[in-house]
């Protein structure tokens, strides 16, 4: 579970945001169970083309990305099928931090997690668990990744963590041994974990700010203690751990400071047959939206609930499927799910359409002037309808070339008070086209802004030292440079004249050289004079495509030495 950044809005506000969901959905609420007619109305399913376990979900850099078991399925953020990761073995768990282009897999049957780059998807790193065999469980929050691992022997299986930025990352347990695989979900400076399958189960809470981690203590339920659990999430920056349970028929969330329940919520179209299955809080605590299973395996309900009240505000059905544990993610205002088919175990990934939330404005300034090579700050400020500060979000960046081609995808954050800035340095003249883009969350829509730039030649500063005086026959050095801004130029020619007055006024000019300066810009020559005067040395940067031409001169007054 992602650490939530965004400012939460008050009660009124979101009920009225929710005003047109709720007329539109009212049928729905009414009704004991919605029928998969309205549901498919209100979303879509895509047919995955696999068959397999796994069915965790993350969502990065506009791609999807389904754990299948022996692959993983990359879909668009409108659910069509784009490419496939192949060849594993076991890919049972996802994880990305919010801010990161990597997402991780663990693959349970191959005792390994891998790091897949969310652009190339290339797998770049294999980190191995052979010590620790079977990680089924992910969650991860900035560069520390946590692991549930285990195969079901007793004593076997528990919680490792990472730090992914460490070039051979350390594996270091955290919390007693367990048979299952603990679910594990980490926000702020908490982390939940517990062996799911176990009744009575027991909810173990850790404070990751201390190295190493130390225990905040147990939630075990009331008295009847705590059902075996499917699914485990945190809200309220880990204020809030989030269960479904086996043997109930409610969601529940726990106080992890004074280890009770909070609250609870309950089925919508199921009643007393709805099996909770899956659990998640939207990125800015707002709502949290439970995943429902019929008795009989054969029909799925996602419910979103206000987080504070606990009241029903939209819900979505489909029949013939039921819905994967711990497959909720979410990608600004859109839900995603996992669905199988109980006879086939073929996958469908369900995703619910954006409703009418509150507005966001995103803008994107330029500089005045962007020249080539140069490196040139853009920025702008993410504000909210709702006139509350938007905290720390990610942003995403685009770029286009004069020739149409794209540059990097980058992802930039704000301040808290929705400000950003970042740098860039056109490779080239031309116009070049810059758009940033936030994806919204449960509670405001997206919004983007994009602005063209005109490119110029980069404007060099030419400078040429050596010496004032020099003496025939003596060996003149000099050096220096067009950049001085830490810019790395393409090979570039300057060309070097030499004009001689001599004392009885007498001038002659020739071309002494043409030389190539270092990628810095930097350069050095020699010249012996052979006869006295005032020599005028014309350094001259022909130019290029990214680079003005530019000339200067330096003067030596050179002195015939006494006979």
């Amino acid at each position: 579970m992602r650490a939530s950044t965004s400012a939460r809005a008050p009660l009124s506000r979101r009920l009225v945001a929710w005003a047109g969901t709720l007329l539109l959905t009212a049928a729905l609420l009414v009704a004991q169970a919605p029928t998969a007619a309205t549901a498919a109305a209100a979303a879509t399913v895509t047919d995955l083309g696999v068959a397999g376990e796994g069915g965790d979900v993350v969502v990065r850099n506009r791609k999807v990305f389904v754990a299948a078991g022996d692959q993983i399925v990359v879909t668009s953020t409108d659910g069509k099928v784009i490419d496939t990761i192949p060849g594993l073995s076991g890919a049972v768990a996802l994880a990305s931090a919010e801010d990161g282009r990597k997402v991780y897999a663990a693959l349970r049957d191959a005792h390994e997690v891998i790091e897949i780059d969310s652009t190339s998807l290339a797998i770049t790193r294999r980190i191995d668990f052979t010590a620790y065999p079977c990680p089924s469980r992910l969650a991860q929050a900035y560069d520390r990744l946590w692991i549930g691992f285990g195969c079901g022997e007793a004593g076997e299986g528990g919680v490792l963590g990472l730090i992914t930025s460490a070039a051979t990352p350390t594996l270091v347990r955290v919390g007693p041994a367990t048979t299952q695989a603990p679910l594990v979900a980490v926000a702020g400076n908490t982390l939940v974990a517990a062996e799911p399958g176990v009744s009575p189960a027991t909810v173990k809470i850790y404070d990751i700010s201390t190295t190493p981690v130390t225990s905040r203590g147990e939630i075990r339920g009331d008295a009847n203690g705590l059902p075996a659990l499917r699914d485990l999430a945190l809200a309220e920056h880990g204020s809030a751990a989030l269960s479904a349970s086996n043997d109930t028929r409610q969601l529940d969330a726990w106080d992890t400071t004074a280890l009770s329940r909070g609250r609870a919520y309950d089925s919508n179209g199921f009643g007393e047959h709805g099996l909770p299955t899956a659990v998640a809080a939207s990125p800015n605590d707002a709502y949290v939206v439970g995943g429902w299973n019929s008795s009989t395996g054969d029909a799925a309900e996602l419910v979103v609930y206000d987080a504070t009240t606990a009241e029903v505000i939209y819900t979505a059905a489909h029949r013939g499927k039921a819905v994967v544990a711990g497959s909720i993610e979410f990608y600004g205002t859109v839900t995603f799910a996992v669905l199988q088919e109980p006879g086939t175990g073929r996958m469908h990934l369900w995703r619910l359409p954006p409703s009418p939330y509150h507005s966001s404005t995103l803008t994107l300034t330029a500089p005045p002037k962007v020249t080539a090579l140069k490196q040139s700050a853009f920025g702008g400020r993410l504000t909210l309808s709702s006139g509350l500060p938007p905290g720390v979000q990610t942003l995403e960046l685009y770029r286009w070339l004069p020739d149409g081609t794209s540059r990097p995808f980058q992802e930039i954050t704000t301040a808290a008070d929705g400000t950003y800035r970042f740098t860039d340095a056109p490779p080239s003249t031309g116009a070049f086209k810059y758009q940033v883009y936030w994806p919204g969350n449960s509670w405001f829509r997206g919004s983007g802004s994009s602005v063209t730039v005109t490119v110029t030649l980069y404007e060099p500063t030419l400078t040429v030292t050596g010496p004032a005086t020099g003496g025939v026959g003596e060996r003149l050095e000099f050096s220096g440079t067009f950049g001085a801004d830490g810019i790395t130029f393409p090979r570039t020619i300057l060309n070097v004249s030499r004009k001689v007055v001599s004392p009885d006024g007498t001038v002659t000019s020739n071309g002494l050289l043409k030389l190539a300066a270092a990628a810095d810009g930097s350069f050095s020559f020699s010249d012996t004079p052979t006869t006295a005067g005032e020599h005028t040395y014309t350094v001259t940067l022909f130019g290029n495509s990214t680079v003005d031409s530019a000339s200067t001169t330096h003067v030596v007054t050179v002195s015939q030495p006494p006979a």
